[in-house]
């Protein structure tokens, strides 16, 4: 008697813990109606087409139109708060433009920022979602790979991630990328696209058995997901890399190695000499040793100044070089404040020059520096054999970088493609476009800098003339097998 009474308690207990976790999970819903979210998504439509440079440079304004349309009807009946957050991300999307983002705030921003992670890092390759790391309970071997999380094949979800996040362009490959990294991570997006659940239903490719097996994994703080990766794998996965550069010379195998993880070292009021000093010092050892072979790795550069990419071609090329045709905005500092609200004192700033479409040119180049005049540096000019290593983590002004590259230069590029060439857009000015009745954002970058490459290259990222990725198992044992490519394949004999 006295059993079956603990077991009905434990019944009773379950239940109760069961109704209070779904209450805790739902006791911050906000419902939205139809005439708020579609005045707001109004208002985002009309500023896009007034303020955002690019906004049809991957769409006609007759898709653009139809789009909006599609989403006026998705939210013509009551939606909870993040599901309009996912409308919106649609929107954005749709652009393909990676400095235009979507920001919640309040309540809504709060949620979203503390919602509980998956607790595993991915790489994704090939649609194929493979975990790398796992900060679960489960002891899921690293390398397996992810067939369904909660019903959902993995290819299904990948393109259904897409929908909601672009890269630059119209290519995957960027965001397939983000997706195993921590700017835009499987484990956080999946919560925000499918809904935040206390636990998922995973079903696996066992890595070492082969055997497919399905378990439950609970979601966890970002806290715990930190506490758990230092704990198990005694570093934390980060999206800034603490080095912006760094060089060596392989005198025995002929080669330099130059990596540069953005283009900014500290910040972007740094000494406008900082990168050109650093370029300097490596090309003079370059020329003093007769170096032959040089490798350029841009792989996850995160982007900077786009003068600091230019100023890297000098060294190749025999003819000034003007890499910017460009820089244009839509409107002058009056434009803007009809427009917006908002003072942003863009005359000043930009040097604004009116063109006689409407537009305004960038006529400073203080700040724009990559609208300077670029002449060759012949004293420790290069012409060796140039390889450049390139990712779907290159992005922004790393985008340009590859893309003056390709154009000027007969590198060689192994890897995969890149995020994009930066072709629609430049981060350096941005607005916020707030709903006013949502808790809901949009930034909009301001200025559209035309890069003197092929428009032909401006559509998709640079794609490498070999197409090179890590395997599973090369990520598993630390080891970069596109490097080693490189050095297998590609070094020249240095020169009598």
């Amino acid at each position: 008697m006295k059993m079956g009474t603990n077991r009905i308690f434990k019944k009773v207990f379950t239940v109760i813990l069961l109704m209070c976790l779904m209450v805790g999970w739902s006791q911050e819903t906000v419902i939205y109606q139809p005439q708020q979210m579609q005045t707001d998504l109004k208002k985002f439509q009309q500023l896009l087409i007034k303020t955002h440079p690019g906004l049809y440079t991957h769409q006609s304004p007759l898709e653009f139109e139809q789009m909006m349309n599609n989403l006026f009807l998705e939210t013509s009946k009551p939606m909870e708060a993040k599901s309009f957050y996912k409308v919106v991300l649609k929107l954005v999307a749709s652009i393909h433009d990676g400095h235009t983002d979507v920001h919640a705030f309040k309540e809504l921003g709060e949620r979203i920022s503390n919602q509980k992670l998956i607790p595993l890092e991915v790489y994704v390759r090939n649609e194929r979602i493979h975990i790398i790391k796992d900060m679960s309970t489960q002891q899921i071997p690293e390398g397996s790979e992810i067939l369904e999380m909660d019903g959902n094949l993995s290819n299904e979800i990948i393109l259904e991630i897409l929908t909601h996040f672009s890269s630059d362009g119209i290519s995957d490959s960027g965001m397939q990328h983000f997706l195993g990294v921590s700017y835009r991570p499987f484990n956080k997006l999946y919560p925000t696209i499918y809904g935040e659940k206390p636990s998922y239903k995973l079903t696996y490719r066992d890595y070492k058995t082969k055997e497919i097996v399905t378990t439950n994994i609970m979601a966890i703080s970002k806290e715990q997901y930190k506490a758990n990766e230092l704990e198990k794998y005694e570093y934390e996965s980060k999206r800034w890399t603490k080095d912006a550069f760094s060089f060596d010379i392989n005198k025995s195998q002929d080669y330099a190695y130059l990596k540069i993880n953005r283009f900014f070292k500290d910040s972007f009021q740094e000494p406008e000499n900082t990168y050109p000093d650093y370029y300097k010092k490596c090309f003079k050892e370059i020329f003093a040793y007769n170096i032959q072979n040089l490798i350029i790795d841009l792989r996850n550069n995160d982007g900077g100044k786009g003068g600091n990419a230019a100023y890297l071609l000098q060294y190749f090329i025999d003819k000034p070089l003007f890499p910017t045709e460009e820089i244009t905005i839509l409107g002058n500092e009056e434009y803007f404040l009809k427009t917006t609200g908002d003072t942003l004192y863009l005359d000043y700033d930009f040097g604004l020059e009116p063109k006689k479409n409407g537009t305004f040119k960038v006529t400073k180049t203080d700040i724009m520096s990559e609208l300077k005049t670029f002449n060759p540096i012949k004293e420790y000019s290069y012409k060796g054999k140039l390889i450049v290593l390139i990712d779907g983590g290159v992005v922004s002004a790393g985008g340009t970088a590859a893309g003056l590259l390709k154009e000027y230069t007969d590198a060689t590029f192994v890897g995969s493609e890149t995020f994009g060439t930066a072709g629609v857009s430049n981060g350096v000015q941005k607005i916020y476009i707030k709903g006013d009745h949502t808790q809901m954002a949009i930034s909009v970058p301001l200025l559209h800098a035309e890069y003197a490459i092929d428009p032909s290259l401006k559509k998709r990222g640079i794609v490498p003339d070999y197409q090179i990725s890590n395997s599973v198992q090369d990520l598993l044992n630390d080891n970069d097998a596109v490097l080693e490519f490189v050095l297998k394949n590609f070094l020249n004999s240095k020169k009598d």
